[in-house]
């Protein structure tokens, strides 16, 4: 069939772990609105026979949202994308190898480091806690104050705030134990205020300000109240910006904090929700994702 057919016929698959997440039912509903063909699939109840002779490609566009995080630490997700990309000609958002890099905290120390983007000293590492480790640990927090965060989780999940270096100690030295080094540690800073940039092809579509309690320091939390707001320091807009051009994704959450002196990147979110953008705004972002992209 011509190239100019392909897109007569439009198509949206959602690929989650669930039919039932707010996401995965919104996006179904704004492409059925749209006379969009709608499917929903879970990539971890997928099978891809590799010895096969791949399918001839579909006749039609077919927009494939790959709504799952990697907190599994199993990236058979991104396998089943990629064969839906290289097979059957879908359009993957956000493209696999961003969403390989971002979902990993990590590997986005090393993104922030790299790209120049401001962010809070953070350490990774393997192996036994010698001296020389031990060493460059402790010289990141003179208030003996660290966040411990495993590099896969998710709305706050994984992310632990340790008092003491001897307590520090003891938990490092338990996971290398358990050979389950999966964390970066980082000094805590206390702040009142974070923000979710919440931006599509590099443009800002809404901005939510959480205000940090004394309860929980973690502003991504799910129990963490936030408002919208309608502009943010052009300084900060232009470094949110800057940061997804770099990034390579279509669309992301970009979480950054606020201490008395500076701003911090936290992390690009690649697979963020938009239930509470949504629910304070009025806007549409499903059908926002869906026509953009």
């Amino acid at each position: 069939m011509a190239v100019k057919n392909r897109s007569q016929i439009k198509s949206v698959l959602v690929a989650s772990e669930s039919p039932d997440l707010y996401t995965t039912k919104r996006l179904i509903m704004e492409a059925k609105k749209l006379k969009y063909q709608s499917e929903w699939l879970n990539p971890y109840q997928s099978l891809i026979a590799a010895y096969i002779t791949p399918p001839l490609r579909e006749n039609f566009t077919t927009l494939y949202f790959q709504r799952t995080t990697g907190v599994r630490y199993d990236d058979f997700d991104l396998l089943v994308a990629q064969y839906h990309l290289k097979n059957l000609g879908h359009k993957i958002t956000n493209p696999i190898e961003a969403s390989t890099l971002f979902r990993s905290k990590d590997k986005q120390a090393l993104f922030f480091r790299e790209n120049n983007l401001k962010s809070i000293q953070s350490i990774c590492y393997r192996g036994f806690l010698n001296e020389e480790y031990w060493e460059t640990i402790t010289r990141l927090s003179g208030e003996q104050k660290y966040i411990l965060k495993m590099v896969r989780g998710n709305q706050g999940i994984g992310v632990n705030l340790i008092n003491g270096i001897q307590s520090l100690k003891s938990i490092l030295e338990t996971f290398n134990a358990l050979k389950d080094q999966k964390f970066i540690i980082q000094p805590f800073i206390k702040h009142k205020k974070e923000w979710r940039i919440f931006i599509i092809k590099n443009k800002i579509i809404a901005i939510i300000e959480r205000k940090i309690g004394d309860n929980d320091f973690r502003g991504n939390s799910k129990h963490n109240v936030g408002k919208l707001i309608q502009k943010i320091s052009p300084e900060i807009q232009d470094e949110a910006l800057r940061g997804a051009a770099q990034s390579g994704l279509d669309y992301c959450g970009i979480d950054i904090m606020e201490d008395e002196n500076e701003f911090y990147f936290l992390e690009f979110n690649p697979v963020p929700g938009f239930e509470q953008i949504e629910s304070l705004s009025g806007l549409n972002i499903a059908k926002e994702l869906i026509t953009t992209l």
